[in-house]
C-alpha cells in the first residue's frame, strides 16, 4: 500500500507520492501571492485548487492519503469525500525533501507576503493594540518633557525673530500635548477593557505600561512580584543599594506615601499587581475592589507609621 502526502509548500500545494521515488504534483493556490497567502493562512475546503481535488479523487482507496497539517487534512476530506489524517513527522520531512528538490519557487517573495499578513492580523489583536499604544504613548511623553525643557533653556528676545518663534514653537507645543492628551484617553480606555483588575489597583497608564514592558497579559501574570516590582527598570542592581521599582513607581497614590516608605508600597503594590494580572490573565473574575480596598488601606497604615 502506497502512501500520498499533501504539503502545503509556500503559494502552493504540492501531492508527494513517497513509494514512486520522489514523484510529485504542484498546484498553485493563486497567481496573486497576496491573495496565496490569505488563502494559507485560512485554508478553506472552497480554497483548494480544483485539480487537485480531481486527482485525490482518482487515487485509489487502497492508496494512503494523509496531509502535511490539520487545515488541510480537514479541507481535502470534505472536498474529496475520504478520511484524510494527518501525516506522520517522517511522512512530512520525507515529502518537503523531495519538494524542495524540485524547480525554483516563489518561496521568499510568498514568505514575506504570508509574514506580513500574520503581523496584521496579529495587531489586530486587544493585547497588541494595548502595547502598540503603551509604547506610543511613553514615547510621546518623553519626547514632549524633552521639549519642555528645551523651552525652559530657551532665551527669547523682544523684538527680535526670536520671540515670533517661541510663539510658533509654543502653538506646535500645545498641539503636541492635545494629541497626547487624546492617546491617553485610548490608552486606558484599552487598559480598562483588556486588564480592568490590574488597571483599577495601578491605575491604567501604569497596567498598560507593564503589559507593554512583559510582552503580553500571560507573561505579566506568569510574573512574580519581585519581578513585576522591578520591571521597567533604567538599570541593573548592583553590590549597593539597588532600583526598588520600576514602572510601578508611577502607579496611583503613590504620592501620597511618604518618601521613606515608598518602597514598602511598592512592595505591596507588586504583590497586589500580580494577583490582578493574573486574574485578567485567566479567569477574568473581577477583584478590583477587594485589591483596591487593600492598597488603600495599606496606603493609610504606611501613612501613619512613625518609623
Amino acid at each position: 500500500m502506497g502512501t500520498t502526502v499533501v504539503v502545503a509548500d509556500g503559494p502552493r500545494i504540492d501531492l508527494v507520492d513517497l513509494s514512486a521515488g520522489g514523484a510529485f504534483e504542484s498546484f498553485l493556490l493563486d497567481r496573486d501571492l497576496l491573495r496565496a497567502a490569505e488563502r494559507l493562512l485560512e485554508l478553506r475546503p472552497a480554497d483548494l485548487p480544483p485539480g487537485l481535488i480531481e486527482l485525490l479523487v482518482r487515487i485509489p482507496t487502497s492508496t494512503r492519503v494523509v496531509a502535511g497539517d490539520a487545515a488541510l487534512a480537514r479541507s481535502i476530506t470534505v472536498r474529496a469525500g475520504r478520511p484524510v489524517p494527518r501525516a506522520s513527522l517522517e511522512e512530512f520531512r520525507a515529502s518537503r525533501a523531495i519538494v524542495t528538490r524540485g524547480p525554483p519557487r516563489e518561496d521568499r517573495p510568498f514568505a514575506v507576503a504570508l509574514a506580513r499578513l500574520m503581523l496584521e492580523r496579529a495587531l489586530r489583536s486587544p493585547e497588541e493594540v494595548l502595547i502598540s499604544l503603551a509604547r506610543e504613548e511613553e514615547r510621546l511623553e518623553r519626547a514632549l518633557g524633552r521639549e519642555e525643557r528645551a523651552a525652559a533653556a530657551f532665551l527669547p528676545v523682544a523684538g527680535t525673530p526670536l520671540a515670533e518663534y517661541r510663539v510658533a514653537w509654543e502653538a506646535t507645543r500645545e498641539t503636541l500635548r492635545g494629541h497626547h492628551a487624546g492617546l491617553e484617553q485610548m490608552l486606558e480606555h484599552s487598559a480598562r477593557v483588556l486588564v480592568p483588575n490590574l488597571s483599577a489597583v495601578l491605575g491604567e497608564k501604569v497596567a498598560a505600561r507593564l503589559v507593554a514592558a512583559a510582552g503580553g497579559v500571560p507573561p505579566l501574570g506568569r510574573m512574580s512580584a519581585s519581578r513585576l516590582q522591578l520591571l521597567g527598570t533604567r538599570r541593573r542592581p548592583s553590590p549597593e543599594r539597588g532600583p526598588r521599582f520600576g514602572i510601578i513607581y508611577r502607579a496611583v497614590r503613590m504620592d501620597e506615601v511618604p518618601v521613606a516608605r515608598r518602597g514598602a508600597y511598592a512592595r505591596s503594590l507588586a504583590a497586589l499587581g500580580v494577583i490582578a494580572a493574573r486574574a485578567d490573565a485567566t479567569t477574568g473574575r473581577p477583584l478590583a475592589s477587594i485589591l483596591v480596598g487593600r492598597r488603600d488601606r495599606r496606603v493609610e497604615a504606611l501613612r501613619g507609621r512613625k518609623r
